[in-house]
């Protein structure tokens, strides 16, 4: 006779030589339930592995995004250029940059969240090469936005408007119109809309010539070799603010030509970034930083300008009927 012992011993031996497929039975109703032995098993446990190591993969992934710097064209370290002979706008007379140029580009590379190299320096009739060649991926340098320039770059902007004026020396006393300046000499420089406006019609009674750039004007003026210099009113109130002492002033109310649309060149076929950076611009003109910064840049512009916050400050249709186009919009 068999003890209860033996009889338990007998099933376990019986349920362990069970092969895959057979199935037992458990008591009332309840389902029948696979059991998994030998091959079987392991190939279970080996898709468990699988199934955890491709989860733990994805997370990492995702942790690995998640942590990533921010981008703009593509890059986590953008370079930009400004002038560096414009007081008030951008200026470097020593080693750092100053300005209302070089106040909005560390303003955009705080709201991309990027990082920035050292700015570069960029003459102005290299402004669109500098962009077109790979030199600077922004350029911020008081540059006019046209349709002729718009067909090789992009833009975005403007961020402030101006006209073209005129700046007189110390010998100058007896200027304060443009018919004052008949049968005088007149400077202005290379690559810039001013010198294009300078040599229309209207104007050739001016003794109008060129020079290689704005500092080259700047000391023909101071050492009387030009009676004025002929640029946008914009720069010309820096000048006028950094050579105060020596007599340098700004014409007051007499501008000549088109306004003149100061925008940021980037290249082209970034449009996405682009209209990334038009709203920052948007956002940064509409505020109180834009105030703050004309002002400390140029403070001659308030102190002489009445109306100057609805003359230099430009609308959001004005930005966008210019920011990331092939050609102005109408």
């Amino acid at each position: 006779m068999r003890t209860r012992r033996a009889d338990e011993t007998a099933n376990e031996t019986a349920s362990n030589e069970m092969t895959p497929n057979e199935t037992t039975a458990n008591e009332g109703d309840r389902p029948m339930t696979t059991r998994l032995t030998g091959r079987n098993a392991r190939r279970a446990a080996r898709a468990r592995w699988a199934t955890a190591l491709l989860g733990a993969a994805g997370l990492l992934a995702v942790t690995a995004c998640s942590d990533s710097e921010p981008t703009f064209l593509g890059k986590e370290r953008i370079t930009i250029a400004h002038k560096n002979d414009q007081p008030g706008t951008s200026y470097k007379p020593s080693y750092n940059y100053s300005g209302f140029d070089y106040l909005l580009g560390r303003r955009i590379v705080d709201e991309l969240g990027i990082k920035a190299s050292r700015p570069v320096d960029v003459p102005s009739d290299e402004r669109v090469t500098a962009v077109t060649e790979n030199d600077a991926d922004l350029v911020i340098a008081t540059f006019s936005i046209t349709d002729e320039r718009m067909k090789l770059i992009d833009f975005v902007g403007p961020y402030a408007v101006t006209y073209q004026g005129f700046l007189v020396g110390k010998d100058g006393g007896d200027i304060h119109t443009v018919e004052d300046l008949h049968g005088r000499s007149v400077c202005t420089w290379k690559g810039t809309t001013s010198a294009e406006v300078l040599a229309r019609p209207a104007y050739e009674a001016l003794e109008t010539y060129e020079r290689d750039d704005a500092s080259d004007c700047l000391d023909d003026i101071r050492k009387g070799r030009a009676d004025a210099v002929s640029t946008d009113q914009l720069i010309l109130y820096g000048f006028a603010g950094q050579y105060a002492d020596e007599g340098l002033r700004v014409l007051p109310g007499e501008t000549i030509g088109p306004p003149q649309y100061y925008g940021i060149g980037m290249p082209k076929n970034h449009r996405a970034d682009c209209r990334k950076l038009r709203e920052i611009v948007k956002k940064y003109v509409g505020s109180s930083a834009w105030l703050a910064d004309l002002k400390e840049s140029l403070s001659l512009i308030p102190a002489n300008e009445k109306n100057w916050q609805t003359q230099y400050r430009p609308s959001d249709a004005a930005i966008d009927a210019r920011s990331c186009r092939d050609r102005t919009s109408p």
